[in-house]
């Protein structure tokens, strides 16, 4: 928004909320605000509906992001089913269902937020590496199939903002040793896939 005054919008199963709308509202005047639609993108009707939406205002979608992440954290013995299934969800059903939806738009990329988890698989994340190991590969298929750009990023740990930026996290990776990414890090990460020639990236401090 502040580097290409792009039209971004913001699709969340939440109902629009104050929190919500305060987030919005911290973009101030360095371009155009996000604008929210609620839709379950883990449904393809939905996620349609939301498509069609968005297509009465704006003519060409540019780009998708899949940044949708749920952690239900629980060694493998206490694990119930519905956990599993919730937080791989978010990474299974949501790929597939933006690929369906949006894959008939001539959009200029496809960049999904995975993480490191796809490869270090920390105890009691077994749902979240197991949804990031799927969107990885499923990514790559994509890549295959489409002409448009397909990126991934798998991070590290985010300690200031997003949704492991609490005291209990930043304990915990801090007695591992692993430092926060920053936006500004992050940003620059992201800059420097989609303008690069790898379809992959992983970054950890």
């Amino acid at each position: 928004i502040k580097q290409y005054k792009a039209h971004v919008i913001w699709i969340g199963r939440r109902e629009k909320n104050d929190y919500i709308q305060a987030k919005i509202d911290s973009f101030g005047s360095g371009g155009p605000l996000p604008k929210y639609i609620q839709a379950d993108a883990t449904s393809r009707d939905s996620l349609q509906r939301a498509y069609e939406k968005i297509k009465l205002k704006h003519a060409q979608v540019h780009g998708v992001i899949h940044s949708a992440i749920v952690l239900s954290d629980a060694t493998i013995g206490s694990m119930t089913e519905e956990q599993f299934k919730s937080v791989l969800s978010a990474k299974v059903d949501i790929s597939v269902r933006i690929a369906q939806v949006f894959g008939r738009e001539a959009v200029d990329f496809f960049l999904f937020f995975s993480s490191m988890q796809s490869f270090t698989k920390a105890p009691g994340q077994s749902n979240y590496a197991a949804g990031c190991v799927f969107e990885d590969a499923f990514a790559q298929a994509l890549s295959r199939e489409i002409a448009a750009k397909v990126k991934v990023i798998n991070w590290g740990y985010w300690g200031s903002v997003g949704v492991v930026s609490t005291p209990y996290y930043q304990d915990l990776m801090n007695k591992a040793g692993i430092g926060s990414i920053e936006p500004e890090e992050g940003i620059e990460a992201i800059s420097a896939l989609m303008s690069g020639p790898f379809h992959q990236l992983g970054i950890i401090k």
